[in-house]
């Protein structure tokens, strides 16, 4: 029997776990023909980030961000829960996507105009590809993380390399090793040295 969930906006099935990140776990949450996305925020430690209140950071970050990029909704939180629930957007995940070496140009090119209004406002995104749905014709950005910006960490010298390891990226997929995608040393910074020509040319084609 599936586990169900009592919240404001009444009462859900827990249907599947959708993933794991740096602030919470979530899942699809569904009654009858609703469906949302319940985050529960965690208290599992970060070797290269550190939180302050995980829900309050989030919570202004879409405040933020809806005027600038897609979001899905905010339906409802709780900070005594120390919970959200937000629209589900349907589609595949960036990541996967991106193992399969099949990012839509369109994806690129829409994400490259959203750091054109991003960059100059001091934001960056997490641009890690599992944090982005494509729909079809739209990229959606489904978490509510913002950082400030900087260089180092922004989508050309970060992000981009996540999206451009399609190898590295199938095998993080299938077993949950960060090497195949990511440097020795716990830091979060991307393989970068194979792919520093396909970025460049990536940037040149899709950054107007």
């Amino acid at each position: 029997m599936a586990q169900t969930i009592q919240l404001k906006c009444g009462t859900f099935n827990l249907t599947r776990l959708l993933g794991k990140g740096k602030s919470g776990h979530s899942w699809l949450i569904e009654n009858g023909p609703l469906q949302y996305v319940l985050k529960r925020m965690h208290n599992e430690p970060c070797a290269y980030y550190q939180f302050g209140d995980k829900l309050a950071a989030e919570l202004a970050a879409y405040q933020r961000l809806q005027p600038l990029i897609n979001l899905p909704r905010l339906v409802e939180h709780s900070a005594e829960g120390k919970y959200l629930v937000k629209e589900y957007i349907p589609g595949p995940p960036v990541s996967e996507l991106a193992a399969q070496g099949a990012v839509p140009p369109g994806a690129f090119a829409q994400l490259f105009r959203w750091c054109r209004a991003l960059y100059p406002a001091g934001i960056n995104l997490d641009y890690f590809p599992a944090n982005f749905v494509c729909t079809g014709k739209e990229l959606f950005y489904v978490d509510y993380e913002l950082n400030p910006y900087s260089e180092e960490w922004n989508f050309e010298n970060w992000g981009l390399y996540y999206w451009l390891n399609a190898a590295g990226m199938r095998q993080f997929l299938s077993t949950g090793d960060h090497l195949a995608i990511n440097l020795p040393g716990n830091k979060g910074k991307p393989i970068t040295a194979p792919f520093t020509t396909l970025a460049q040319e990536t940037i040149t084609k899709y950054r107007q």
